[in-house]
């Protein structure tokens, strides 16, 4: 039996109708016969740029599709948090906003322990974190987006 629906961005969804969904806000559950088609709606959800979201909003996007959130759910606490903290970084470096760089300063450890003059992104993902072995803060966030693509990938 084939069913369209909607995904929660209005995007038009065509699979297989597999079972209604337990949860009342979701009206139904589909099951995706090709990988691209839930990329498209997971990843590019009606605009011509890959929206950059957290692993959180993309566990529950995904749930509306996967059980339990489908791969999304294997990523580890530490990656999540490294990404949350990433998203943080990311926005202070693209918007420069008053508000986007308060943020950064206020909710990414270790800003506070720079001098003043070095609390600023760049400075900040410049900074050695740890000298033996080598490694400076954009280490460690490249390292959790590594990581936990490599969780979703085990996942899936």
């Amino acid at each position: 039996m084939c069913a369209v629906g909607r995904s929660p961005r209005g995007d038009v969804v065509r699979g297989g109708l597999r079972k209604k969904s337990k949860k009342r806000e979701n009206r139904r559950v589909i099951e995706v016969r090709k990988r691209n088609q839930l990329k498209n709606v997971l990843l590019y959800p009606g605009k011509d740029y890959i929206s950059i979201v957290g692993i959180k909003q993309a566990e529950e996007l995904a749930s509306l599709f996967l059980a339990s959130g489908g791969p999304f759910s294997a990523v580890t606490e530490t990656n999540r948090t490294y990404i949350q903290q990433a998203a943080w970084i990311r926005n202070a470096i693209a918007h420069q906003s008053l508000h986007a760089v308060g943020t950064f300063r206020r909710k990414v450890p270790g800003v506070a322990a720079l001098p003043t003059s070095k609390r600023f992104p760049g400075a900040f993902l410049r900074h050695v974190f740890r000298i033996s072995p080598s490694q400076r803060r954009y280490e460690i966030y490249f390292a959790a987006y590594q990581t936990a693509a490599r969780e979703i990938a085990g996942a899936w």
